[in-house]
């Protein structure tokens, strides 16, 4: 279900889609994301932090990235933790190296995991991995879930948010019963933690204490730390020694990472700290739009700063609405639909800089503007 629903994203009437992209590239303001930088501009921010070390990395050695290794190592509540290209380098790697460890082939994770929706199979194909799909599609996995895993098993991956089914996550006594679970069954918990800088205020705990709840941890830089590239495996000693030798044989151990890992420090610096604020904004918008007659969000209320909005309306219908009113307005209140169905587009929003700049009062009048001329 999951599956053929996001498929059907590619289905978007092309004119609509080019049409849509120019009216964004012009609009005044943005509701989703951060502001979008030239090349020039993100190789210019992070010069400065590039002054600050005499020689670039060299093939995964050397002071600047020893130094952030160590840094994600303590912020992420482990002892070692290892930079790559690649999140989808990173995630497969860790199933395999708890495939070995354990000395079974079979893993575990939700319906719509990336794994399983959008890296063409690489689990099985590159590793030999058997997925079993644990929980309901549209919903978190549950304790009551992992009761129908068969045994013996390598590794559970659970995702926090659960980008998917709208950012969605798991109370914490729910988290740490599926961590109790699988210490009980001897079964490595993983974490896909693409998005896992926005989770503290739903938990009120530290990135360290979420983070320990997990064997292994795989975090990413560019999508709201608006980094360039890259991702971070963070685990035991032992872990991340085997995750270097795996790096080695799956081409991650490039000759340099510079400006990744520099725009990864500089995004930490800069959005990091406003993550309580873009999940506040989250909360707000997602009440908005929910007020709003023929809107609704998944879910109602955001945990975190992502959320999907949906309008029952099909695409054909709807989009020339939206363009029509983005360019009357020189507003981006969407992105480009996600997901489609026959009578009905669904959104999905992250909350980053640029909804800030714009008061809830104005983003009222904005989103009541919005339904008004779609309706």
């Amino acid at each position: 279900m999951i599956q053929s629903r996001i498929q059907k994203n590619n289905m978007l009437n092309n004119e609509f889609k080019n049409q849509y992209l120019c009216t964004l590239a012009v609009c005044d303001h943005t509701l989703f994301r951060h502001p979008q930088r030239t090349m020039a501009d993100r190789l210019q921010a992070i010069i400065p932090l590039a002054a600050q070390y005499t020689e670039a990395d060299c093939y995964g050695q050397g002071e600047l990235v020893n130094e952030f290794e160590q840094q994600m190592a303590d912020l992420l509540g482990h002892d070692g933790a290892l930079f790559l290209p690649s999140g989808t380098m990173a995630q497969t790697m860790a199933l395999r190296i708890w495939a070995e460890q354990k000395n079974s082939h079979k893993v575990a994770f939700h319906p719509t995991s990336h794994l399983q929706l959008h890296e063409q199979n690489a689990y099985h194909t590159l590793h030999g991995l058997v997925a079993t799909l644990v929980g309901k599609p549209d919903e978190v996995i549950n304790r009551a879930d992992l009761d129908t895993i068969t045994l013996p098993l390598a590794a559970l991956l659970l995702e926090l948010p659960m980008r998917e089914i709208g950012g969605q996550l798991p109370t914490w006594d729910e988290l740490n019963a599926q961590q109790a679970w699988a210490r009980q069954q001897g079964v490595a918990l993983h974490l896909d933690g693409a998005r896992l800088w926005s989770c503290t205020d739903y938990y009120q705990k530290s990135l360290a204490e979420i983070g320990s709840l997990f064997d292994s941890v795989y975090v990413s830089y560019y999508k709201d730390l608006d980094g360039i590239a890259g991702a971070v495996l963070a685990g035991s000693t032992d872990f991340i020694g085997q995750a270097r030798i795996w790096s080695r044989r799956l081409g991650g151990n490039l000759i340099t990472l510079f400006p990744d890992i520099l725009a990864a420090k500089q995004g930490l610096a800069v959005n990091l700290p406003l993550m309580p604020q873009f999940v506040a904004k989250a909360g707000a918008i997602a009440a908005l739009f929910n007020q709003q007659a023929g809107l609704r969000t998944i879910p109602l209320n955001p945990p975190c700063n992502l959320f999907h909005l949906v309008i029952d309306q099909n695409a054909n219908e709807l989009m020339p609405k939206v363009i029509r009113w983005s360019e009357k307005h020189k507003i981006a209140l969407l992105p480009l639909p996600r997901t489609l169905t026959s009578t009905s587009c669904r959104f999905e929003l992250t909350l980053g800089q640029h909804a800030l700049k714009v008061s809830d009062e104005d983003w009222h009048k904005t989103i009541a503007s919005f339904a008004n001329e779609i309706g």
